[in-house]
């Protein structure tokens, strides 16, 4: 139920349409029970001829209408005439009514949904790194998939039906009660016996749900893997071995659903024989009672036919509850991931203004869960300088970077920009100053010039080829089908290494941010390519007038940072040296004992290009 009332929070926009059709709803029912005043009263005069019959008719009808008085001049020949019109009359009314409310109620439950879907998506585009470092992308793209169609289903349908069949219940049991209260209790008194077993299948339908849905995130993650990493699969011969993970993960499910079909198989017949057997008391209870010429039989007629206008609804409610049980488990799902909340909160109120003076790291110590990364780190990178990271691998190189986006924030200590703390400032106009090229190419199966002007599509063409020209990109897309129009398919799959980077490379040129990071660029490339890259930035580097643009580089292979104004030594989350390159090598330090491994992996792979040739 809670869950169903933060759904409706989604509904409040559209308040009014829930009003018209929970309306129209009101007048389906009435148009329901209008038949049970109706059918039985006129069944009687046609069988009997006595204008009494009609009274349960002038009941329902003004006072002032003076019916009791009409109805004793009526034959039994203009209401068999009119009897057929009045149903078909009340048949369109109820059609018009139900169309009302299930055109009403689809719309918006559909907006709703579409909302909820929005909200979810917006949510996780608002969370952190460290978020997505415990959840898989299978588990969060089946939230997308399989639960929000659980809860469009549990929107579309389930409380449309609730309202609808539970306003028709209370209408057709508040008829039998006025009818005859007795013969209502002995129809109805067993319903409150089958609420028990009811609500234990409910719960345990939701339960059951719930895992199933989650295994049903499993699959998904399975498959999203296997898919991404098919080369690795089938360069090993891992099939055999991925379709036993998936058959086992599918076996699961398949248990799941069984025991769900289990529950949902019993609830409808329980439902169907409690009142089979209510109308079956009601039948016995009322013969003796119709015989002794104690009862009415036109009310009889309306009674019976009340409890089969009212055992349609009923069933239906039943039915209709486990696609309720359905969409709650779903959306306790989805508002898990809309409850999350972000390690790097939004929280700043200033806007950060144009890069002037330098970036310092005072004092920072950060680590991951309880393994500590940086320790006490103290780094300056003024304006104009490009400052190199070195050191082994686990050393904190890539976290000092990922601090400076925000993407974590630090145990202790700041990061400032221009002596502003970056925790201070909203993280839009943080990161509108920085711009991004990493070893991971992140291309999107879109256009070239759609990638290259990453969510700017105002951005004229010849902007896009000037900073393609730049990224040494331009000769290659030219040289494409379509050219900027070619779509480079997910993930930049039709490209090589080299020129999926220097599509990222061109990005960063448009973005002209004042701060640039580089994280292993040239790292998964091989060293025709890595000469190609680093030509292109060495551009996206330098500014006009002769000027550099403020850069931190990651770097692995130290070829790429010979030329850094200052290169920073990190071991163990702490700066152990500093200086440039040529200092560093007479120092004989830690940075010396880098690059002698690294020349030493240079020879070896010189000698294997050279026997392979």
């Amino acid at each position: 139920m809670q869950t169903y009332l933060r759904l409706l929070r989604f509904a409040a926009p559209y308040k009014l349409r829930i009003a018209a059709a929970i309306a129209c709803m009101a007048v389906l029912s009435m148009a329901t029970a209008g038949y049970v005043y109706l059918l039985g009263p006129a069944l009687e005069f046609l069988f009997t001829g006595r204008p009494e019959a009609l009274g349960g008719v002038a009941r329902i009808l003004p006072e002032s209408w003076a019916v009791p008085a009409r109805l004793a001049r009526v034959e039994r020949g203009t209401i068999l005439a009119a009897l057929p019109i009045v149903i078909v009359g009340v048949s369109f009314l109820k059609g018009a009514a139900f169309f009302g409310q299930f055109y009403l109620m689809g719309v918006t439950g559909q907006k709703i949904v579409a909302d909820v879907r929005r909200a979810l998506f917006d949510r996780l585009l608002g969370l952190s790194p460290a978020f997505f470092t415990r959840r898989h992308s299978g588990d969060l793209l089946s939230r997308f998939a399989t639960d929000v169609v659980f809860v469009e289903q549990a929107v579309t349908t389930a409380i449309p039906t609730y309202v609808r069949d539970g306003l028709t219940v209370v209408v057709m049991l508040a008829s039998c009660f006025l009818l005859d209260w007795r013969m209502s209790l002995v129809a109805f008194g067993a319903i409150p016996i089958t609420l028990f077993p009811i609500v234990r299948m409910a719960q345990r339908l939701k339960r059951v749900t719930s895992k199933a849905q989650s295994t049903s995130g499993e699959l998904a993650q399975i498959v999203q893997e296997t898919l991404s990493g098919m080369r690795i699969v089938q360069s090993y011969g891992m099939e055999r071995w991925e379709s036993e993970r998936f058959g086992e993960a599918n076996r699961k499910m398949v248990r799941l659903q069984r025991r769900s079909i289990v529950v949902r198989a019993f609830s409808s017949p329980l439902m169907e024989v409690m009142a089979a057997a209510g109308l079956a008391a009601a039948i016995w209870w009322v013969g003796g009672r119709i015989l002794a010429g104690e009862l009415e039989a036109g009310k009889f007629f309306s009674f019976v036919a009340a409890v089969l206008l009212l055992y349609t609804p009923v069933k239906q409610l039943g039915r209709v509850g486990q696609v309720a049980m359905q969409g709650a488990a779903a959306g306790e799902r989805i508002f898990e991931v809309l409850d999350a909340r972000s390690g790097v909160p939004d929280a700043g109120t200033d806007v950060l203004p144009p890069f002037r003076e330098a970036i310092r790291y005072e004092g920072v110590s950060f680590g991951y869960d309880d393994r500590p990364v940086l320790q006490d780190l103290t780094l300056e990178i003024r304006r104009g300088e490009v400052v190199a990271l070195v050191g082994p691998t686990g050393g904190g190189k890539t976290t000092v970077a990922n601090l400076l986006l925000r993407f974590w924030d630090p145990v202790s200590g700041r990061v400032a920009i221009d002596g502003k703390d970056v925790r201070e400032v909203t993280l839009a106009s943080l990161r509108a100053q920085l711009a991004v090229v990493s070893q991971e190419t992140v291309l999107f199966n879109e256009t070239v010039r759609a990638n290259i002007a990453y969510g700017r599509p105002d951005v004229p063409l010849a902007e896009v080829e000037r900073a393609a020209r730049l990224a040494q990109a331009h000769g290659f897309i030219s040289a494409m089908p379509q050219g900027y129009d070619t779509v480079v398919g997910e993930r930049g799959v039709t490209l090589s290494g080299g020129q999926r980077q220097r599509i990222t490379i061109a990005r960063a040129f448009l973005k002209n941010a004042p701060i640039l990071i580089l994280d292993e660029a040239t790292g998964a490339l091989d060293a025709e390519t890595e000469r190609e890259v680093q030509h292109a930035l060495d551009a996206l580097m330098s500014l006009e007038g002769g000027e550099r643009r403020t850069t931190l580089v990651i770097a692995h292979r130290l070829s790429t940072i010979r030329n850094a104004d200052r290169i920073v030594v990190l071991a163990g989350g702490r700066v152990v040296e500093t200086g440039t390159h040529d200092q560093l090598v007479a120092r004989g330090g830690e940075y010396a004992r880098l690059h002698r491994i690294f020349e030493g992996e240079e020879r070896q792979e010189a000698r294997a290009s050279a026997a392979g040739t």
